[in-house]
């Protein structure tokens, strides 16, 4: 064999090797992502298991609200209709209980009030999942289960100060533990601040943001003046507006209170000179040529028996 057929026959044997050594490799590697990829099934499916054998079925009338449960009976909604739909569709997400050891009840509903109510309603077991976390440790979990619906800042507000009431917790500490910024904290928690009238006159504060809150709640703190101004713009309130744009009906509202405070009605006698003038507020000024003429000593006598006698 010449020594260019050696070369060649070298260079084929070369590149032979070369390629199975290859496939050798991508087979290896091909082996690992399969053996990885089952694992990978297998432990997610581990998982569903257990998931689904820590699924239990309660009797909703054997079951009683949390105390600090965060929902209003404004953001309740239609309960009929959501039982209708687990009477004939199935509760598809479960609820999460806490075992409580009562006379008459066997847990608290933790998560899910509105799901319990609509079993309760119609007669059918509720799908629940245990937990066993202390009292903060549920506001952890309920706080998780609010990213996943719909749930008023004001809701929240009452729950977390009740919770800090009760287990005196700090404002600054609950804060921490439920990862929230301490400026975002203190604007959720003035819905506290706010005197009950005036969320009474709201009525539905869904729609109320935590910067509001802490706009009406600095209001508020001046006095009552301004707190029959916020009652008297409650329907924006309602409808969400925000502070900016509040700020201005309450100044508008104030200013006409303030204007009708200076109207007064002038009295005059039959040759037209004026008597005196009565403001809005009732605070009664005599004109100067009055004043020489009248003694007030006297005038006082007669306007109390007047008002005696009404």
């Amino acid at each position: 064999m010449s020594k260019k057929e050696q070369q060649v026959a070298a260079a084929v044997s070369a590149f032979n090797r070369a390629s199975a050594d290859d496939w050798e490799v991508i087979a290896s590697e091909q082996y690992e992502e399969n053996q990885a990829l089952s694992e990978q099934i297998k432990n997610l499916k581990n998982e569903l298991d257990n998931q689904k054998s820590s699924h239990l079925f309660v009797d909703p009338q054997r079951c009683r609200n949390w105390i600090y449960s965060d929902r209003n009976s404004f953001e309740m909604g239609d309960i009929d209709d959501l039982a209708e739909d687990i009477r004939q569709n199935g509760q598809l997400q479960p609820a999460i209980v806490r075992r409580i050891n009562e006379l008459d009840y066997d847990f608290e509903i933790i998560a899910g009030e509105r799901r319990w109510r609509a079993c309760k309603l119609v007669n059918i077991d509720l799908l629940a999942i245990e937990t066993k976390e202390d009292d903060a440790g549920c506001v952890v979990i309920q706080t998780s289960e609010n990213k996943k619906k719909s749930l008023s800042a004001y809701s929240l507000s009452k729950t977390y100060k009740k919770l800090m009431d009760d287990l005196v917790i700090s404002q600054n500490e609950l804060a921490k533990r439920l990862a929230i910024p301490k400026s975002s904290f203190a604007n959720l928690m003035a819905f506290n601040n706010v005197p009950d009238k005036v969320w009474n006159a709201v009525e539905d504060m869904s729609l109320v943001k935590p910067r509001t809150a802490a706009f009406l709640s600095s209001l508020c703190s001046k006095g009552d003046e301004y707190i029959s101004a916020i009652e008297k713009v409650a329907d924006k309130i309602r409808q969400g507006t925000g502070a900016d744009n509040l700020k201005k009906y309450i100044e508008k509202y104030l200013s006409n209170v303030k204007t009708n405070r200076n109207a007064s009605k002038v009295y005059e006698n039959s040759n037209g000179e004026v008597l005196f003038r009565i403001t809005s507020e009732g605070r009664v000024t005599f004109s100067k040529h009055i004043k020489d003429k009248v003694n007030f000593d006297d005038l006082a006598l007669v306007l109390e028996s007047f008002i005696d006698k009404m």
